[in-house]
């Protein structure tokens, strides 16, 4: 899945295009965009709304229609926008990033996406097959993550929450428990920041390793787009 620093670009980009500066609103929608990855490993399930059908995968998909039938008529509030923001991204991004870069292989070479049977990637631009655990890997997929970074925040602005803003209180999605993903969240948005003051030690700048930055950058504008049209 995209991450968090990706998620808060996307999100600023929509509050830029709509011109919403209200802190009220800006507080809730970027933080509705970032904290379903704030949940622990072992409820991810429920914070990223995956469902039966694709759980059983390694490329499992946040299922926007079972969202939607929950939230839907809730997405005038700034937080469940957020939420809707980040899950149509990350659905997107496994359902069309994935499947035009990646090929997923068994220990046969032959396509699988089952998540105990996932034994070898195929680089559908290369050709080069590596190992699962190769490929999903600092050296590979999630060091890009952060050789992207710079990139991101060099392309995109970058708006955090009000600092100090206080999470411990109910929130519209049931999903979420404030009070347990309170102090990640804090880490993650200090590490933004950090970023952002340009302290990029131990961001590498290289050349990325796996992903295609362009098509990135293309699916974070048909989000933009998609949910400016909400607004």
């Amino acid at each position: 899945m995209p991450g968090y620093v990706i998620h808060m670009a996307v999100a600023s980009r929509i509050l830029e295009e709509k011109g919403i500066t209200d802190s009220s609103f800006t507080n809730a929608f970027l933080l509705g965009n970032i904290i379903p990855d704030s949940m622990a490993r072992d409820r991810k399930k429920e914070s990223h709304f995956w469902d039966d059908v694709t759980y059983g995968n390694l490329n499992r998909i946040p299922n926007i229609k079972d969202f939607l039938a929950q939230y839907g008529d809730k997405l005038n509030d700034p937080f469940v926008l957020g939420y809707y923001t980040h899950l149509l991204l990350d659905n997107l991004f496994v359902k069309e990033y994935w499947s035009q870069h990646f090929d997923m292989l068994d220990k046969d070479m032959n396509l699988n996406n089952s998540y105990d049977q996932v034994c070898f990637f195929r680089i559908k631009r290369t050709g080069e097959i590596i190992s699962r655990e190769r490929f999903l890997s600092e050296e590979l997929y999630y060091g890009d993550y952060d050789r992207m970074n710079p990139l991101i925040l060099e392309q995109y602005s970058v708006f955090l929450p009000t600092k100090g803003i206080d999470i411990n209180k109910e929130l519209p999605i049931v999903q979420i428990n404030a009070q347990a993903v309170a102090p990640v969240i804090e880490n993650m948005l200090e590490n933004i920041r950090c970023m952002l003051k340009g302290n990029m030690e131990g961001y590498d700048r290289e050349e990325l390793k796996v992903f295609e930055l362009q098509h990135i950058f293309n699916l974070m504008d048909k989000v933009v787009s998609n949910v400016c049209e909400i607004i």
